[in-house]
């Protein structure tokens, strides 16, 4: 991996890396795993008899259900190219969809179980989607009816498919929308497998940019593919391996890394359907696995469950964290306490995603304070802040990256497109960054306003906006602010409407169903006025260094 220039901070990936870059579709890549490892087992639900799940799937068995999946999309009418969303936790469905949509020339769209009814509007509108697969209820809330609801507003209404039995509605049931596709040629959908390209599209990954409004990015088949393999050869992922992933399906932390990333080791992936610490670790130990994906807030997690159960966890190799800013504490309580090594990755949703990642064989220091080096076939160069020139080694700038893997771009938006990806192919991170001179990189801050809550991005102006629509509310600013166990939280500066009153409680309630329950500010703090700019931009710096002195208080 050489510099391209003495001193420069511009690392170029190294010619002839291994692992090479392949073309391949996801399809591809589940057939072969399918022609070399048939009866090894892919997928395990082995914590959820309780709630009736208890699959264990081969590799053949998994592509037979994709393929029965692929056969009812055409059935229903799904052409090459069109779009459906998924909105379900992490259910066995999910993984027959993506792969089903793999062999039938679809894109998958992913959706946030907790979005509410207008985010579901927005995403379905934005992508065309042509159907949305929906799981009826999750936690308490009727997915079902703001789907229904949400459709309603668009001028072309995708077919609703539930993931379960019918819940009226005319709409069939999760087994007997499949059962229309068993009337569809196996060598119809094999030529519609045939003819997907590792240049199309697999996904589009919504995500929150510079306008507040979420934008779709394109990710093709290829890009996932080669950056799932990428990554598990970083992270050492052992061929055959037993992988550990309470990831969610709707990032590509979930469905990219650890799914893509399982089948290319030919491993069984163990997903868990929510973040539940006792279901996770029992499958840790009882499965034996061999690695496991967890942001910080997971491992946290995860330890205080083992406090309490006393599971053992030794059988654990690898664990891949990242997501969000790794406390250093935290990798190294797990080094030292379970005897594991560290993939810290670092990457972009735009980027199919990962950029950077530790080696897990490398000094814990290495480990821990750092994201380690780009990936192979990846080139990345920190340049001055919304800039192109090239900062000296361990300067601080702006982190880009260059690859095959970067997305195609955001879905119907050229204008965001061109600000994320110059026309040298760059893409720009808005991530603060150093590099040394062997290429491991740190990352220093963020030159984007962008909130990372546990995994999960927030862009401030939705919270804002929401907010500022309440009555009492005359004005407001989201900031970012340092969280034990999410690593960030949201806080909101609101200057009151006049003879308004709100209380944090107050805040909760009315935001409650208007956004995700993420983005609900964990702190409120009442301002007489916003400090602003000459040209009246909020100081949101001077809101940070307010809540670091702890002037104010919550409400």
């Amino acid at each position: 991996m050489p510099l391209a220039a003495p001193g420069i901070s511009h690392w170029l990936p190294e010619p002839g890396a291994e692992p090479p870059l392949r073309e391949l579709t996801v399809g591809d890549l589940l057939d072969e795993a399918v022609e070399r490892w048939p009866d090894r087992e892919a997928i395990v639900f082995s914590a959820y008899a309780d709630i009736g799940i208890a699959e264990r799937w081969s590799y053949a068995e998994l592509a037979a259900r994709a393929r029965r999946v692929g056969r009812a999309l055409i059935a229903a009418g799904i052409e090459p190219g069109d779009r459906f969303g998924i909105w379900a936790t992490n259910i066995p469905e999910w993984l027959e969809l993506q792969f089903g949509a793999a062999y039938a020339g679809a894109v998958v769209v992913p959706m946030n179980p907790l979005y509410r009814t207008g985010e579901v509007e927005f995403v379905l509108r934005q992508s065309g989607a042509a159907a949305c697969f929906v799981l009826p209820e999750n936690r308490g809330a009727s997915l079902w009816e703001m789907a229904r609801e949400a459709s309603a507003e668009l001028d072309q209404a995708p077919f609703l498919v539930p993931l379960g039995a019918s819940v009226g509605d005319d709409a069939p049931g999760w087994e007997e929308w499949l059962a229309a596709g068993d009337a569809v040629d196996e060598d119809r959908l094999e030529r519609r497998r045939r003819a997907v390209r590792p240049a199309d599209t697999s996904q589009i990954q919504f995500t929150s940019g510079t306008t507040g409004f979420p934008k779709g990015a394109e990710l093709s088949h290829g890009g996932i593919v080669n950056n799932a393999r990428l990554f598990a050869h970083r992270a050492t992922l052992p061929q055959h391996g037993r992988h550990s992933n309470p990831m969610p399906y709707f990032h590509c932390g979930g469905c990219v890394m650890s799914t893509l990333g399982s089948v290319a080791t030919g491993s069984a992936q163990l997903p868990a359907i929510s973040f539940d610490p006792a279901r996770i670790t029992r499958t840790i130990e009882e499965e034996r696995c061999t690695s496991a994906s967890m942001v910080p807030t997971m491992m946290i997690g995860v330890e205080e469950q083992v406090a309490k159960d006393g599971r053992d966890l030794s059988s654990l190799q690898i664990v891949v964290t990242g997501g969000s800013p790794v406390p250093p504490e935290v990798m190294n309580r797990w080094i030292e306490r379970y005897g594991v090594g560290i993939n810290n990755t670092y990457g972009m949703t735009e980027c199919s995603p990962v950029i950077c990642a530790t080696l897990p064989g490398d000094p814990a220091e290495l480990q821990t304070t750092t994201i380690g080096p780009p990936l192979p076939h990846i080139e990345v160069d920190v340049v001055e802040p919304g800039g192109t020139e090239p900062m000296p080694i361990g300067v601080e700038g702006e982190l880009r990256s260059r690859s095959a893997m970067v997305m195609k771009g955001y879905w119907g938006n050229p204008e965001a497109t061109a600000e994320a990806i110059g026309a040298d192919g760059f893409m720009r991170s808005g991530d603060l960054a150093r590099i040394d001179e062997n290429g491991y990189v740190s990352i220093t801050g963020r030159a984007k306003e962008m909130i990372i809550r546990g995994g999960e991005n927030i862009y401030p102006a939705e919270i804002e906006n929401a907010i500022r629509a309440l009555d009492a509310v005359a004005d407001v600013a989201v900031i970012g602010v340092p969280d034990e166990r999410y690593g960030e939280a949201c806080c909101a500066y609101v200057r009151l409407a006049d003879g308004a009153s709100l209380t944090h409680e107050e805040l909760r309630q009315l935001m409650t169903g208007r956004v995700a329950r993420y983005k609900i500010p964990a702190h409120l703090r009442t301002i007489e006025e916003l400090p602003l700019t000459p040209s009246g931009k909020v100081q949101k710096f001077v809101l940070k260094e307010r809540f670091e002195h702890g002037e104010g208080g919550d409400q």
